[in-house]
């Protein structure tokens, strides 16, 4: 049985894609997303090999549940960002 990622609504009218499991509402609220790769280059710089995984992991599943675009969630999210 799936969920919403982001509200939780139980199975019903639920969209699978690569911003996770969505109902419609928060589907339509949610941006599309870049890719996994194409996150960590942004955010992380190159490849973000000196990042633990761990860390890379949570600020994808954190940016595919957000109603950000990749740009604003970067500043949204990095130190001295005013939104």
């Amino acid at each position: 049985m799936s969920s919403c990622r982001i509200c939780g609504a139980p199975d019903g009218h639920l969209r699978i894609g690569n911003r996770g499991v969505l109902c419609d509402s928060c589907c339509d609220d949610t941006p599309r997303k870049v890719s996994r790769e194409v996150f960590y280059r942004k955010y992380f710089g190159t490849d973000g090999k000196d990042t633990p995984d761990a860390i890379k992991r949570e600020f994808y599943d954190d940016y595919r549940s957000s109603t950000h675009t990749l740009a604003k969630y970067i500043a949204a999210t990095t130190t001295g960002a005013t939104t």
